[in-house]
């Protein structure tokens, strides 16, 4: 199986390059840059120079609920953009609020961007707890910018990536899921709080797991 895993830094798609070392598959590793316009220039560019046919996206995230704490693996199954709008005196507003794009504009279904993961291929990332994420061009630090963010999207974890790297891959009609490993709260800002070397690290075992069980998998339906 041809497979595409990216991250935004080295530092995150190390995790992935170390759990990958001894597999069957050809995998290409690939950093697309943090936000949004990086994220979809390289995950286009790589997808339109090598057709594959699965795509992983790996990472850390903040965290808004107390379901995902720090250290812990989600799957991103629900993706948002959650600054592109307008900003007006009543709060944020988006480009479908504003009937500047309609909701269902495909890749979209009512305005969100649902991960493409084969059924057979579901039970690989069973283990890891379903996430909707919102992607935001600047990472979020102060109370308010929370609170309107739980309001408009009720997500459980904020990336600064995820919703390009969902755009692309359900735009190229490639199959695909993302892992996001827990570094901090989304909360006022407290770097203090944070524990990246945790999350890189359950992020390593993570993509261990689910790499070792497409290999076993991809066996399997060799077998005569």
């Amino acid at each position: 199986m041809k497979i595409l895993i990216t991250a935004a830094t080295g530092h995150e798609l190390l995790a992935a390059q170390q759990a990958a070392t001894a597999t069957v598959h050809d995998i290409t590793f690939a950093v697309t840059g943090i936000g949004i316009a990086a994220t979809a220039y390289h995950t286009a560019k790589l997808l339109l120079a090598e057709p594959c046919e699965f795509a992983l996206n790996i990472g850390i995230a903040g965290s808004f609920t107390p379901r995902l704490p720090v250290g812990s693996v989600a799957c991103a199954v629900k993706e948002y953009f959650g600054d592109s709008g307008v900003q007006t005196p009543a709060g944020f507003s988006s480009l479908f609020d504003e009937q500047l794009l309609n909701e269902n504009t495909f890749p979209f279904v009512d305005g969100a961007l649902n991960a493409d993961m084969p059924p057979a291929m579901a039970g690989l990332f069973s283990e890891y707890p379903p996430a909707t994420g919102v992607t935001l061009q600047t990472a979020t630090g102060e109370q308010q910018r929370i609170d309107g963010l739980l309001r408009r999207f009720q997500p459980d974890i904020e990336t600064m990536e995820s919703a390009a790297f969902f755009y692309v891959c359900l735009s190229e009609k490639v199959p695909f899921a993302a892992l996001r490993a827990i570094s901090n709260k989304v909360e006022v800002r407290n770097k203090a709080a944070w524990n990246i070397p945790l999350a890189i690290q359950n992020l390593e075992t993570a993509v261990r797991r689910v790499v070792g069980s497409l290999q076993l998998q991809q066996a399997v339906h060799k077998e005569p």
